[in-house]
């Protein structure tokens, strides 16, 4: 029997997760801080991972074959610098040495395209340099490396999975996405930065979905996590204006541009579409339908 720990798995992108798991055989056993009512298949456990004592008796309860984790600090405006990354090191290392000495065998662990150097604005696995410009990229930089070490020494199998852009229900309202879809909804001017900048974005169901895929195939190493449909912001925020007729409601350049955020940044995905076999089951019009839907039910 696969029996997964999935981690994060009440947040922005693991709560898509459980019902994909339990699709593809696996008992799945989900952590949040708040526990949920269980369902076939799914297991839910109130664990603060912060917390060595109780992630020790997490593990040790479950005995997963698999490990999916997501969980660290997200919290927009402070997750960037915030001195929690370093704690979240400390607590995703603890987990995964648990997880190895209580039986663990395969473990995809969540990180992100901030951890390279966006020197010409596309990534490439093993290829584009890898630049901390935080403590959040840093800190997970840290745990990639950890977690390689600790699999070296050990039967454990790992794939590290970049998360690029991402949107979808359930996303933190001020975020871009949700924040033009929630203006135009109520009828009022959208505020936006720079429409030029290039983005690779993807639905947050969808992103789970390779997460999924991912774990559940032989592939170790680095992987881009991201659809290959890079568009401009100006080119997203129309489309979300032209379903909601607000086209005369949009502002682009009422926000400067960070100095330092570059111009372009997409991913290769040779790795997650060629070598693991995986593509999204949305395109960017049918995932912002969904994402509309959800946000104008938010509002009823």
């Amino acid at each position: 029997m696969k029996r997964v720990l999935l981690t994060g798995a009440a947040g922005y992108i693991g709560r898509h997760m459980p019902n994909d798991l339990v699709a593809l055989g696996y008992e799945v056993h989900a952590v949040s801080r708040n526990r949920s009512e269980n369902t076939e298949g799914i297991t839910w456990h109130a664990v603060d991972l912060l917390d060595a004592a109780a992630t020790h008796a997490l593990v040790a309860d479950v005995e997963a074959t698999h490990l999916l984790h997501l969980a660290w600090v997200t919290e927009p405006g402070v997750y960037w610098q915030s001195p929690q990354n370093s704690e979240w090191f400390g607590a995703s290392m603890n987990l995964l040495e648990e997880f190895v000495n209580h039986g663990g065998q395969r473990a995809v662990l969540a990180g992100t395209c901030f951890e390279y150097a966006w020197t010409d604005g596309h990534c490439i696995e093993n290829e584009t340099p890898l630049r901390a410009k935080s403590l959040y990229a840093e800190n997970k930089l840290a745990f990639r490396d950890a977690a390689y070490a600790l699999a070296e020494k050990s039967d454990l199998s790992v794939a590290w999975a970049r998360v690029f852009f991402s949107f979808g229900p359930h996303e933190r309202a001020e975020r871009l996405v949700p924040a033009v879809i929630r203006a135009l909804l109520a009828g009022e001017r959208a505020k936006c930065s720079d429409g030029d900048l290039v983005r690779d974005f993807m639905y947050a169901p969808d992103v789970a979905g390779a997460m999924v895929a991912v774990l559940d195939a032989d592939f170790r190493g680095d992987i881009n996590i991201a659809s290959r449909a890079a568009v401009t912001l100006e080119e997203l925020v129309n489309r979300i204006a032209i379903k909601l007729n607000g086209t005369d409601l949009i502002d682009f350049g009422l926000y400067p541009r960070r100095p330092d955020d570059p111009q372009k940044i997409t991913a290769d995905v040779s790795r997650l579409y060629d070598v693991v076999g995986w593509t999204p089951g949305h395109d960017l019009d049918s995932a912002l339908d969904k994402t509309i839907t959800w946000w104008r039910n938010q509002a009823v």
